[in-house]
């Protein structure tokens, strides 16, 4: 969520006999915070492209929209069309939101609808062309393309949909058949193919994690289609699992568990009484997170506070900064809010889970201004005078791991400091507990698009909203998951808060969520704040978090 916060300034220069009254106008960003229609199963609005995605069922009619109501956070702002009322969201709709200056937005709608076509004897999965509506499916080299038989065929919404032919005269395709599909009083021209394969049985693609394997493989449809797996340089094969394999028509992947990291196998693709050549592939590594348990670390020189590594220690993952925290670095690096008077990160040797010590993130303020004890993989950029400071998030990583598992105790209160901006839709008052928050993503950042560093590519300024990144809509993340402790429970990944006592010890699991199965990441972010809102500066100035023994799960 981006929002850029509002500065007024406001002059009256007293002349002889005139005001002179060229004064720039305010800054007032409006934000769409609500949006109501008609049978959306879900609306996501984005504040950082402006965009708000209405995702509807396949039967609704994308044509004929009708939107209820839309609400706008700013009561000066004014919209060029009229928003209420029955939109043909086929095509994204653009619009001007207009305070005192023009804010170009977009609503768009989603339908997805489930389409198919599969022919007797297939091989393999169809492939669904939507945007050059044509649908393709493969046979094995005895079938006889100008006899088939269509086993499915569905390409419009279910229950909506009439064919200009019917299922059963649709048999040869030796040169393609086109069908009109009607939906909605609106008709697309379709066309089926068949293509031949020569091969019988074949494995298509292996992705290979660290602990698990995820194969897909073409053969016939309606026959058993089975893998079978070794370590290479074993004698036996192993068959997987029934329960671990799915099938699409012809299509069949297997998701290979309880293999061995950094090793190398072998695996095989069964379709009846054919197998495919062998394939070889080699498991990812189990690399841990470094120096999890904060075990290195060593005093800033000429300082009292402690940077989150330590070059002599000997160990290889203790003697580089990968840990950074907002205290900065002072004389080894940029000044944080250390060279202010303001710790805001500790070293804690009396209270922790594993080895010597842990880590104390420790809100606290300044002149009224919060800020937040924090500890992320990444480094300190600057403060940005007195009101704020500059992050560059992310560490370089390539392995795949399924969760984050840390130990965490928090202490907090009421918060005593509320910011003048707040994220779109999130309303506190001094009445309410403030809550720890912790971050955890893979993916793929560029640091020339996301203004950080090669190694580090995530720059934030706590001082504009617009540079904050979401990771659970942004668009180089791979997988995410996140975990807010409160004074009284916790949730995992925005499910419902899960009552407990947090102010002692406890273990925490943080499952990530993947979005792209195969994609290997460039870099790892994990964040962990005392004050979930401290980039908005809000929260209780003495919320304490202790983290411990941070360990990654493959």
């Amino acid at each position: 969520m981006k929002k850029i916060l509002t500065y007024i300034f406001l002059a009256v220069f007293a002349l002889t006999s005139c005001v002179d009254n060229d004064l720039p106008y305010p800054i007032v960003v409006p934000n769409i915070t609500a949006v109501i229609v008609d049978e959306a199963e879900k609306i996501n609005i984005d504040y950082e492209s402006r965009t708000v995605t209405i995702h509807l069922p396949e039967t609704s009619d994308i044509r004929n929209v009708a939107i209820r109501s839309v609400q706008i956070d700013k009561d000066i702002a004014k919209t060029s069309i009229e928003l209420a009322g029955v939109h043909d969201l086929s095509k994204p709709l653009k619009f001007t939101i207009t305070t005192y200056a023009d804010y170009e937005w977009t609503i768009m709608a989603e339908r997805n609808i489930t389409r198919y076509f599969t022919v007797q004897g297939q091989m393999g999965s169809s492939v669904i062309d939507v945007y050059n509506r044509r649908a393709v499916a493969m046979v094995g080299k005895k079938a006889d393309i100008s006899n088939l038989k269509v086993t499915s065929l569905k390409l419009g919404p279910e229950g909506k949909t009439t064919y200009s032919r019917d299922i059963d005269s649709m048999t040869d395709f030796t040169h393609g058949i086109s069908v009109d599909v009607t939906s909605f009083d609106y008709t697309e021209t379709w066309n089926l193919y068949v293509e031949v394969t020569e091969a019988m049985v074949e494995i298509q693609k292996v992705n290979p994690w660290a602990h698990m394997a995820i194969v897909t493989a073409i053969g016939v449809s309606g026959v058993e289609n089975n893998f079978q797996y070794r370590e290479k340089g074993a004698q036996d094969w192993s068959d997987v699992s029934q329960e671990d394999i799915t099938s699409d028509g012809g299509t069949f992947q297997a998701h290979i568990k309880g293999l061995k990291a950094d090793t190398d196998y072998e695996v095989v693709s069964i379709s009846g009484n054919d197998r495919s050549p062998v394939k070889e592939f080699r498991t990812e590594s189990a690399t841990p997170i470094p120096n999890g348990s904060f075990e290195h670390t060593s005093l800033v020189a000429g300082s009292s506070y402690y940077k989150f590594y330590d070059p002599d220690c000997g160990v290889e993952d203790g003697r580089y900064m990968f840990w950074g925290s907002g205290n900065g670095e002072g004389s080894e690096g940029v000044e944080g809010s250390a060279g202010m008077g303001i710790v805001i990160t500790y070293v804690d040797t009396e209270d922790k889970v594993d080895g010597r010590q842990s880590v104390r993130a420790q809100t606290s303020q300044l002149a009224g201004i919060l800020a937040a004890g924090n500890l992320f993989t990444g480094q300190f950029a600057g403060l940005v005078n007195t009101s704020g400071g500059k992050v560059n998030f992310g560490r370089p990583w390539t392995t795949r791991p399924t969760a984050l598992k840390l130990y965490c105790k928090y202490e907090t209160g009421r918060m005593d400091i509320i910011g003048k901006t707040l994220p779109p839709g999130v309303s506190l008052s001094n009445s309410d507990y403030d809550r720890a928050e912790i971050k955890f993503a893979i993916g793929t950042w560029d640091y020339k698009k996301y203004g950080g560093t090669p190694a580090s590519p995530i720059h934030i300024n706590t001082t504009d909203a617009s540079t904050f990144v979401d990771f659970n809509t942004d668009a180089s993340t791979i997988a995410n998951g996140g975990l807010v402790i409160y004074n009284d429970g916790y949730s995992l990944n925005g499910a419902d808060k899960v009552s407990g006592n947090t102010g002692v010890w406890k273990e925490y699991v943080i499952p990530l969520e993947y979005r792209d199965m195969d994609e290997i990441p460039t870099h790892i972010v994990v964040s962990c704040a005392a004050s979930r809102y401290g980039d908005y500066f809000t929260g209780c100035s003495t919320s304490k978090l202790w983290i411990d023994a941070v360990e990654l799960i493959y």
